[in-house]
């Protein structure tokens, strides 16, 4: 059984008395942000306007595709957090360095407090306050009980933005940690005005057409091995198709969706060349955590992480499935 979170965790207590004393309060998520991680950026970003706040999201990286329909994209800044800012809340990222060196370095330099609003286990615990809840299902929900614990009524636009990030992150509320208490949270969300509908007809549509060129590029490159699925996308690929690594997403989850796969991983070159980064997915029973976190800037939950391996990248194919397999053999990926 998923255990649940008090609504009035002394963590969120303790962000919640950072939010009150704040006058101008910058937002910051992960790089290459997802619907999770943008949606309870902006959901919050609304709430703490209504509570009286000056609050942006700092971002350097666009919109995902799909995701336009998000309510706020005004309050999407990219730029770097003013030194008139008081408090910044980091949410859904990790560790420090899944916000960018560039933006984490201003942060340092404002001294100002950082709090961290996540739900990741691989968390590394950073910030003045850290409220990060593993067995919740995205951090969206976090997000929400934050703003529940801060007494802000939640509207149409705190909600679709919330909903997205719920629904995105438990793919429709397919994956096992989706609770009980994740239905009620999107429930409350849909009582305050968010539209299941909207927000299922762009989980639905989120990739492009120029996306599923490449996926079918990488399709035919996929190997198979021991119910370890895997397939890779170089730079050439993204020139090929007209598309950019943005377009990569979701395919980890699509392969896993095979009936002989267990664990899907898709390497991926970077247009401007660097590390090679990997998205890895698992069915239940399986904690990937121990195998991202063997690599640099690794992490993410039990069944869906992601990390980065030296190039090239045939190298770092080799490297990371018989990382993966050593790890297997000796059960430390066992989730049972």
């Amino acid at each position: 059984m998923i255990a649940s979170v008090p609504l009035s965790h002394p963590l969120l207590e303790q962000i919640g008395q950072y939010i009150r004393r704040a006058r101008r309060i910058a937002i910051v998520t992960h790089e290459r942000p997802d619907a999770d991680a943008l949606g309870s950026s902006l959901g919050l970003a609304h709430a703490l306007r209504r509570l009286g706040k000056e609050a942006a999201v700092f971002l350097f990286d666009p919109v995902p595709f799909g995701l336009d329909f998000l309510p706020g994209l005004d309050l999407v800044v990219a730029d770097l957090p003013g030194p008139e800012t008081d408090l910044v809340i980091a949410v859904d990222a990790g560790e420090p360095a899944q916000i960018g060196a560039r933006m984490y370095d201003a942060i340092l330099r404002l001294g100002v407090p950082l709090v961290v609003v996540d739900h990741h286990e691989s968390n590394t615990g950073y910030g003045s306050v850290s409220a990060v809840f593993p067995q919740v299902a995205s951090t969206a929900e976090v997000v929400l009980m934050l703003i529940q614990t801060l007494g802000i009524p939640v509207d149409r636009m705190v909600a679709t933005c919330l909903l997205a990030g719920v629904v995105f992150d438990t793919r429709a509320f397919a994956i096992p940690d989706t609770s009980p208490e994740t239905l009620r949270s999107a429930a409350r969300l849909m009582e305050s005005g968010g539209s299941l509908y909207e927000v299922m007809m762009a989980y639905r549509g989120q990739h492009p057409l120029r996306a599923l060129r490449l996926w079918g590029e990488a399709l035919t490159r996929m190997e198979l091995r021991d119910g370890v699925a895997w397939t890779s996308i170089s730079r050439e690929m993204y020139r090929a198709t007209g598309t950019a690594m943005e377009d990569t997403e979701g395919l980890a989850n699509f392969i896993l969706d095979a009936a002989d796969v267990r664990i899907s991983l898709v390497f991926r070159e970077r247009p401007e060349g660097g590390m090679i980064r990997v998205s890895a997915r698992s069915k239940p029973g399986f904690n990937l955590v121990p195998l991202a976190r063997s690599f640099p800037t690794g992490g993410g939950h039990k069944m869906a992480v992601g990390f980065e391996v030296d190039p090239p990248l045939e190298d770092a194919i080799r490297s990371a499935i018989a990382r993966l397999e050593e790890l297997r053999r000796s059960g430390k990926l066992d989730d049972r």
